[in-house]
């Protein structure tokens, strides 16, 4: 199994801050957005059920 060992570099603070809140952001819109186009058939299915009139 690999050691995996996460160092920061000597930079600022909010360097540092603002790096981490961009990677959180972007990882954050990255999950919403993926779990909307997962989502899309399925709400395209229920319309067109619900539209058919069955």
């Amino acid at each position: 199994m690999a050691n995996i060992t996460i160092t920061e570099r000597s930079r600022s603070f909010w360097t540092m801050r603002f790096r981490k809140v961009f990677w959180f952001v972007a990882l954050w819109v990255a999950g919403v957005g993926g779990a909307m186009l997962l989502a899309l058939p399925f709400k395209l299915l229920i319309r067109w059920g619900t539209s058919a009139g069955f």
